[in-house]
This record gives structure tokens, C-alpha cells and sequence, in this order.
């Protein structure tokens, strides 16, 4: 053999040589990418997930202290109402009383006794829950006014808790009131015109503080309804940020695949190199 043969099947083997090692090179990489890329995108559904139940997490304990609020003013409303037909039932056995003389000594009695252990029993129970529903009032503002990040209006004029703070105020001397207008109706040896007089004053009394109640009654029903509205919102939040992380899920689940199959591609190529056979000339030694 010619020293041209011999070196030209030196630098055949030299190149079958490295075309081998540059395909398992290939091979390597594109088998290290497709790990390394599968694995990231692992870790970005796991963060995905992990945003979505934090925030979820978040805006369902909102939901949960809303809907907790919501049955308290639920239940004082409910107290509320019972007194305010308690206030109507005094005010229809004044008027009954002032208007039938002649029948003065029944009415009256039942009139003191309503006015006397009735309806201060009522007061003073609504009294004792005012503390603990202006608490209930402070959290409702409290966490409505946080839940304006998610699109919830609140803006009130006065605040829940101020505008219960004045009903108490209101109702605060009702109790011993009454319970003196009762004392003053039983005295009913000072005559009836005195007795029509008190029953007047008491009359008027009881009228204001129904009004305060009735006043009262009205807020509570738009606070509900404020809260039920934040309740929809922040639901139909949690609904959106899940319908989102799916989207970034699904998103990350294409580009993996699509980079993947691209590895795919280089691990083929790389094989090709690994399997190619290269010719050796003809006379030449191998």
C-alpha cells in the first residue's frame, strides 16, 4: 500500500471517530435537556398550583369570616324585628288606652305591664348584643374594605360600627324610661287626663325609638346585602384564578412537549452520526 492510501484511511477512521463521539454527544445532551426541561416544568406547575391554593386559601377564609358576620347580623336583626312589633304592640295599647276612656283601668293595665316588664326585657337583651355586633361591624368594614382589591365597592358614609354605635345611643334610656312611663300609668289615682298625657308622651317615645330600630333594621338589610354581593365576587374570584393557573398549567405543559420533541430531533440526529458507516477508499488500508 501507497503512503496516500494509508493516510487517507487514517483520517477516514480519525472522522468516523469523531462523527461517533459528536452523535453521543448529541444523544447525551438532548437526553440531559429533555430531563432538565421536564423536571422545570414540574416545578412550574407545583408553583402554579401552590400560588393558586395560597390565594385561594386567602379569599376563602374572607368568604368564611363574611358569611360568620353575616349570621350574627342575621340573628340581631332577628332580635331587632321582635322588638320593633314589641314597640307596636306599646304603641297600639297606648292609643287604645287614650282613645277608650271608659275602659281606661284594663288598658292601662295591660299597657304598664307590656311597658313595664316586656318591652325593657327586650331593650336590655338588644342592649347587651349591641357590644358584640359593633365588633361584628368593625370586622364587616374591616374586611370589606380589604376585599376592595378584588373589585368589591365599599365606600359607606358612615361606618357599620358608627351607625350601630348611634342606635344604641339611642335606645340606651329607653329601658328606664318606659319602665317610669309604666310606674306613671299605674298611678291611676292621679286621674285620667294625667294618664292620657303620659300615655301621649309615651306614645311619642316609643314612636322615636321604632323609628331608630326601623332605621337600624334598614342598615342591617343593606350590609347583607353589601356582603352577600362581596360573597358572589370574591367566589367568582377564586373561580378565575383557578381557571387561570389551569391555563398557565396547560401552557407549560405545551412548551415542555414542544421542546421536548425538539430533543427528540438532536437524540435522531446524534443516532444517525452514532449508526453512519463512512466508506473506506478502494486499496486503502484500514
Amino acid at each position: 500500500m501507497g503512503n496516500g492510501g494509508v493516510s487517507v484511511a487514517a483520517v477516514t477512521i480519525v472522522v468516523m471517530r469523531w462523527s461517533r463521539t459528536a452523535g453521543l454527544i448529541m444523544m447525551l445532551t438532548a437526553v440531559l435537556g429533555g430531563a432538565a426541561v421536564i423536571i422545570a416544568s414540574g416545578q412550574l406547575r407545583a408553583a402554579a398550583d401552590e400560588r393558586a391554593a395560597a390565594t385561594d386559601e386567602s379569599l376563602a377564609a374572607s368568604t368564611g369570616a363574611l358569611r360568620t358576620a353575616d349570621d350574627t347580623v342575621a340573628i340581631v336583626a332577628s332580635i331587632i324585628e321582635q322588638l320593633a312589633g314589641s314597640l307596636v304592640a306599646v304603641e297600639d295599647a297606648a292609643v287604645d288606652s287614650i282613645a277608650t276612656l271608659d275602659d281606661a283601668e284594663n288598658g292601662l293595665s295591660k299597657l304598664a305591664e307590656i311597658t313595664g316588664e316586656d318591652l325593657p326585657r327586650i331593650v336590655e337583651s338588644l342592649q347587651e348584643a349591641m357590644p358584640a355586633l359593633i365588633q361584628v361591624a368593625d370586622v364587616i368594614d374591616g374586611t370589606l374594605g380589604t376585599l376592595s382589591i378584588v373589585g368589591v365597592p365599599y365606600d359607606p358614609d358612615v361606618p357599620f360600627d358608627e351607625s350601630l354605635a348611634g342606635v344604641a345611643e339611642s335606645i340606651e334610656n329607653l329601658p328606664a324610661q318606659v319602665r317610669e312611663q309604666a310606674a306613671l300609668i299605674e298611678e291611676v289615682g292621679v286621674g285620667l287626663g294625667r294618664i292620657a298625657d303620659q300615655g301621649g308622651d309615651l306614645i311619642i317615645e316609643v314612636g322615636l325609638a321604632r323609628q331608630a330600630l326601623g332605621d337600624g333594621i334598614q342598615l342591617l338589610d343593606r350590609y347583607r346585602a353589601t356582603t352577600a354581593t362581596a360573597i358572589a365576587d370574591v367566589e367568582a374570584e377564586r373561580k378565575s384564578l383557578q381557571a387561570h393557573a389551569d391555563t398557565e398549567k396547560t401552557a407549560i405543559s405545551w412548551l415542555t412537549a414542544s421542546i421536548v420533541l425538539a430533543q427528540l430531533g438532536l437524540i435522531a440526529a446524534g443516532a444517525l452520526l452514532v449508526s453512519k458507516k463512512v466508506e473506506m477508499p478502494s486499496g486503502s488500508q484500514t
